[in-house]
C-alpha cells in the first residue's frame, strides 16, 4: 500500500531522570490525583528531594512537579470553595438566580486570570507538566463555569485538556 504513518513523538517528552528514587517519585506524582495529595506521597517526595544525588536535573524536575502538585491542590480547593459559595447563593437547583455580587464577580475574574497565568508560565520543555495541571484544574474550572452565565468570552477557552492536551498523547501517537 505504501502508506506512511507519522508520529508526533518529538512533541512531548517526559524529562530524563537518571536517579531511580527521583524517577519513582516523579512517576507517582504524575499518576496521582492532585485533589488531595496523600501524606505518604508527600513524605516520599520530600525524602527523595532531601537526599544527595548527582542527578541535579532530575532533582529540579521533581521539585517543579512537587511544587505544581501542591499549588494545584491549594488552587483547586479555592475553586471548589467558590463553586460551593455560588451553590449556596443561587441554590442548588438555581431557584435564587440573580446577578452576582461584586465580590463573586471579582473572585471569578481573579481565578480565571491566575489559572491562565499559571498555565502560560510553563515553558516548552514542561508540556507534560502543563498537561497534568490542565487535567487536574480544568475539570474544576469547567464545573465552576457551568454554574455561571454571562462570563467573559475567555472562559470558553477553559477545557479539561486545552489545546496541548492531545499533542503528544498516546492517542495521537497511536493513530
Amino acid at each position: 500500500m505504501g502508506s506512511k504513518r507519522f508520529y508526533s513523538e518529538d512533541i512531548t517528552h517526559m524529562p530524563l531522570i537518571t536517579d531511580s528514587d527521583l524517577q519513582n517519585v516523579f512517576k507517582d506524582l504524575m499518576a496521582a490525583s492532585w485533589d488531595t495529595l496523600p501524606d505518604s506521597l508527600i513524605h516520599e517526595a520530600k525524602a527523595a528531594l532531601s537526599k544527595s544525588t548527582d542527578d541535579t536535573t532530575g532533582k529540579e524536575v521533581l521539585t517543579n512537579v512537587f511544587r505544581a502538585a501542591e499549588a494545584v491542590e491549594e488552587f483547586g480547593g479555592i475553586v471548589v470553595t467558590l463553586k460551593m459559595e455560588l451553590d449556596d447563593s443561587i441554590g442548588l437547583s438555581g431557584e435564587d438566580v440573580g446577578p452576582f455580587p461584586d465580590e463573586i464577580k471579582n473572585a471569578l475574574h481573579t481565578i480565571y486570570s491566575r489559572y491562565t497565568g499559571y498555565l502560560d508560565a510553563f515553558g516548552p520543555d514542561e508540556t507534560y507538566l502543563r498537561k497534568k495541571v490542565e487535567t487536574e484544574l480544568g475539570t474544576k474550572m469547567i464545573h465552576l463555569k457551568m454554574r455561571c452565565s454571562g462570563l467573559d468570552p475567555e472562559w470558553g477557552k477553559v477545557t479539561v485538556l486545552g489545546t496541548s492536551g492531545l499533542s503528544g498523547s498516546y492517542v495521537e501517537q497511536r493513530a
